[in-house]
């Protein structure tokens, strides 16, 4: 049994299971959704796109997604960035796997091994996934909320259009292929180290454009205007995905910056918004 261990706990989140429990009370307490206990789920919910810093900037953003997601929701695809670029470009989990303070998270081999027989630029990969940290930071969240289940993370550098569109589709031929459809989610924050004022400009371009559940244009307007939203690949897959699988309706849930957190110059914005049936 290979087992990928955590590589950010400690400082994207607490290394200690008690005080991690903690922090993720505090961040649903910090959200205007209340506490854990009293969240309102969606059952309409089939994706979303959620941020990935530490806790302590997107913690509460990132809430306002996970209180809404069923508890009996028992598979999940997590779409997230490979920021160093390392190792393959669109990576499945080498690992049977994954650790975090709250115990360990298997990998759903089932539609890891039905994708991989659908989209010929998927392999697995340790590189792309060893000391990334998009992935990991929303297993906690996901463990907090869920009863029980599996995931599939796929950790994506530089795809072209069609390449998105691609995956996109073959995501939605897998959730349509299983008796309990997964939830799909984006890791991504938005623009990085401008002035509050730029940074909040340069995300609502973006929003707009995947409220408007248009991985194209948001692709292109992330270009033209040089907005560094790192997750835009996974966003724009999980776009191409739940317009596959037929939704109807976008929701922006939270949006903010780190500088909500403490006075900064510099800021990164940080969204979590989804989309359902």
């Amino acid at each position: 049994m290979e087992i990928r261990p955590p590589a950010v706990a400690g400082s994207f989140y607490p290394a200690e299971a008690q005080e991690l429990r903690e922090t993720l009370a505090e961040c649903f307490g910090s959200s205007s959704l209340g506490p854990l206990g009293s969240r309102s789920p969606l059952p309409s919910l089939i994706g979303g796109m959620v941020p990935h810093a530490g806790y302590r900037y997107s913690g509460a953003c990132a809430a306002h997604l996970y209180a809404r997601l069923d508890p009996s929701v028992d598979r999940v695809f997590i779409l997230g960035v490979n920021h160093r670029a390392m190792g393959y470009k669109a990576a499945l989990s080498p690992w049977d796997y994954w650790q975090t303070p709250l115990g360990e998270v298997a990998i759903d081999q089932e539609l890891s091994e039905w994708l991989q027989r659908r989209v010929p630029f998927l392999k697995k990969d340790v590189l792309a996934h060893s000391s990334e940290h998009s992935i990991e930071v929303q297993l906690p969240f996901l463990q907090s909320v869920l009863t029980a289940f599996t995931f599939l993370p796929i950790s994506l550098s530089y795809l072209t259009l069609a390449e998105c569109a691609a995956l996109g589709r073959a995501v939605a031929e897998t959730c349509l292929s299983q008796a309990s459809r997964p939830v799909i989610l984006a890791s991504s924050d938005l623009h990085h180290y401008g002035s509050p004022t730029e940074t909040e400009k340069l995300d609502e371009l973006a929003l707009e454009k995947v409220l408007a559940r248009n991985p194209r244009e948001l692709i292109e307007v992330v270009e033209e205007h040089e907005i560094s939203m790192c997750g835009v690949i996974p966003t724009a897959v999980v776009l191409f995905a739940v317009n596959a699988l037929g939704v109807t309706q976008a929701h922006l849930l939270k949006h903010c910056h780190s500088g909500d957190t403490a006075p900064m110059r510099e800021v990164v914005g940080y969204a979590s918004a989804v989309f359902e049936l």
